[in-house]
């Protein structure tokens, strides 16, 4: 069957598509590192490969596609799940499970963009650390909004909330050192929430 070509009107299926190369990516990454090509990443992911390259063309496109789609799951969590006007510690808590939980599905690819984003291109590295920054500006948000209610106590929001953020990537990057611990990941969030919601509070 003739794969149709990417249209502007397919959103959905324009997603799918890119979700597809990016998990196909990310497996071949993981074990063949930048030697994998774009040919790979299309038989892998099931799609035609001039597909393929309507997402990706070189290894910077294939780490930032990576990187968006972490983002993406998280923003998305974020937003069904943390209700506005709840309390900021509710939002807070909230934000922090639906971050680790992205970083728990998808251990391999956050442990792949530290180990290969520093091979980026100039461009590439700012665009990794501006969608970086887009999460730490979720939690630094929530932060700012419980310090301004005087529900929190927080002196520097934007480093409290990169610790946050930091503390999740631990799961994936020192992941050996918690199985050791025969540390679960439901007990990892919570006694990070609980560490962060003492740290928080007045």
């Amino acid at each position: 069957m003739e794969e149709k070509p990417v249209t502007k009107g397919g959103d959905q299926d324009l997603e799918q598509m890119r979700d597809r190369v990016a998990e196909a990516a990310a497996r071949l990454y993981e074990k063949k590192g930048r030697s994998a090509t774009v040919e790979e990443i299309a038989e892998a992911s099931g799609l035609s490969v001039p597909v393929a390259y309507q997402f990706v063309k070189k290894p910077s496109d294939i780490m930032l596609l990576i990187m968006e789609r972490l983002q993406a799951k998280f923003s998305k969590g974020v937003m069904t799940s943390v209700v506005e006007g709840a309390p900021a510690l509710d939002r807070l808590l909230e934000a922090i499970s639906q971050f680790y939980r992205v970083v728990e599905t998808d251990a391999a690819k956050v442990t792949l963009v530290y180990r290969d984003s520093l091979t980026l291109d100039k461009t590439g590295r700012k665009r990794i650390m501006q969608l970086e920054r887009d999460v730490v500006e979720v939690f630094k948000a929530i932060l700012d909004d419980g310090v301004a209610s005087g529900e929190f106590r927080v002196l520097d929001t934007d480093l409290a909330a990169y610790d946050m953020v930091m503390a999740g990537h631990s799961w994936a990057l020192k992941r050996w050192h918690f199985k050791k611990r025969e540390l679960a990941f439901d007990t990892f969030l919570a006694r990070q929430q609980d560490l962060f919601a003492a740290m928080v509070r007045p």
